[in-house]
């Protein structure tokens, strides 16, 4: 009787400690998802910092486009002046190193619409050379992490230099 009692109270501290180690993995992935942050959007035209404040959208493999991954995200009130800027690269099967200009073959694209009134629009059409390194892409949920760099001509015809381009999703 003795031997029982002690193999229940060993088999009951056994089934508790699991519990409580089980616990202490979900509590660990929660911490680890909830250090990873907010979702961003930032970088560096001419030297003057550019922050994203609202629409921070990525994606990988949307519906409709099996083969791109997303990054974009608007800056200040959402009305005519409001400033957004999106990466769109296409034939793309993950992470990896995107050098293109505009009139590329994969119609890859990047622009930037609003910074000011005589620049109402950068690159798409007026010309891009871009560097972007996308280090993760997933779905299910959709990460998207991806560092950028690069030029953009204006419809003024400024050419903005790009630098420090940092973006994270995490749907």
């Amino acid at each position: 009787m003795k031997s029982l009692n002690l193999y229940i109270i060993t088999l009951f501290l056994t089934v508790i400690s699991c519990s409580n180690s089980h616990k202490s993995t979900a509590n660990n992935q929660n911490m680890e998802i909830s250090s990873i942050g907010e979702n961003y959007l930032t970088m560096r035209i001419n030297g003057v910092d550019w922050t994203a404040d609202n629409d921070i959208f990525g994606a990988f493999h949307p519906k409709g486009y099996d083969k791109a991954i997303i990054i974009a995200g608007s800056k200040g009130k959402k009305d005519k002046n409001e400033q957004t800027f999106n990466i769109n690269l296409y034939n793309t099967n993950g992470p990896g190193t995107f050098n293109f200009v505009n009139g590329n073959k994969d119609f890859n694209v990047a622009q930037l619409a609003n910074l000011s009134a005589d620049n109402y629009l950068c690159g798409s059409m007026l010309g891009f050379d871009m560097k972007v390194v996308v280090t993760k892409a997933t779905t299910g949920p959709d990460i998207i992490e991806a560092s950028f760099e690069g030029k953009m001509t204006c419809s003024s015809g400024e050419v903005l230099n790009i630098t420090n381009g940092k973006f994270y999703y995490h749907e």
